[in-house]
């Protein structure tokens, strides 16, 4: 028992400080409440989006994310959220619930200020029978014969917008926790990591059907490296849109994405990485929004 209590404290310390940066998505300019819960009733509401990522595609084992949201309006000023994510990376899974609420404050004419706040419970699994996946292996059938999961731990993140005239700027705090969380089967505790990221955007309309929309985030955490990503979209009559982006070090990616009819929108993004080999460290992104509301028949 000491025997599989040291190699799951190693595994899930190891586990934890590697995988508990918030999984990244490019869905952004297709759904903004994804990306903070300022969002929630103020943009694309009314849409069910899910979206799939799968990271490292030439690498066993790579990251895979799935993600379910829907937003709308609520009252006057006021906006509503809910967001489902799963993440598996390797040996090691992640699941969030989150519910949000938002509040615009106009401050003028020209001015608002988009507060949000998510809470919901975060859920993680060390798939103990996927570490040993080698045939050659001898392993106690004792340390395999089950999955290790945490127990259910609070979690909250904290957004605010500054919306001014098409030009957005704002900051999220997100993996707000208090206090340690606990494995059921063996006598580990751990910690989520908190994280933050700034950003900024700005909607320029470069002639009566065109707009161009270029993006700036800062990422990072406890113990997670900073990490710069800019990205710009191009976008007809809002219907049709591609984009550019670098994320640090060594990212570059391309997304294309079409609104079709008032009830459906898709989006499509791929990665490389310029450091590494090619078809290694390529990552694919889908989503798919529909807005439910169109295709119900009013009586």
């Amino acid at each position: 028992m000491k025997k599989l209590i040291f190699i799951l404290s190693t595994l899930l310390t190891g586990a934890t400080l590697s995988a508990q940066q918030i999984p990244l998505s490019e869905n952004y300019f297709i759904d903004k409440y994804s990306f903070a819960p300022s969002y929630a009733g103020n943009f694309n509401t009314k849409f069910l989006f899910l979206g799939y990522r799968s990271d490292w595609t030439g690498i066993d084992g790579g990251p895979k994310t799935f993600r379910l949201s829907f937003n709308d309006a609520f009252m006057n000023n006021a906006g509503l959220g809910g967001k489902i994510i799963y993440d598996k990376a390797g040996i090691f899974s992640q699941l969030y619930i989150l519910g949000s609420y938002s509040y615009r404050l106009k401050v003028n004419e020209n001015n608002n200020i988009l507060f949000g706040l998510s809470a919901g419970l975060y859920h993680n699994t060390l798939h103990i029978v996927d570490y040993y996946n080698d045939p050659n292996y001898n392993a106690d059938p004792s340390l395999i014969s089950q999955d290790v999961k945490s127990k259910l731990k609070f979690m909250s993140d904290i957004s605010l917008v500054w919306a001014m005239k098409g030009f957005e700027a704002g900051f999220m705090f997100s993996n707000i926790n208090f206090g340690d969380a606990n494995y059921d089967e063996v006598d580990v505790k751990y910690k989520p990591l908190a994280n933050f990221q700034f950003h900024t955007t700005y909607d320029w309309k470069v002639a009566e059907n065109w707009d161009i929309v270029p993006l700036a985030i800062l990422r990072g955490g406890k113990y997670i490296k900073s990490q710069f990503e800019i990205a710009a979209q191009v976008m007809y009559q809002q219907k049709v849109w591609g984009s550019l982006l670098f994320r640090d070090p060594g990212v570059w990616g391309i997304g294309v994405g079409a609104g079709i009819g008032k009830g459906l929108k898709i989006s499509y993004n791929f990665n490389l990485a310029s450091n590494v080999a090619l078809n290694v460290f390529n990552n694919h992104e889908v989503c798919l929004g529909i807005n439910i509301f169109e295709y119900i028949v009013k009586k």
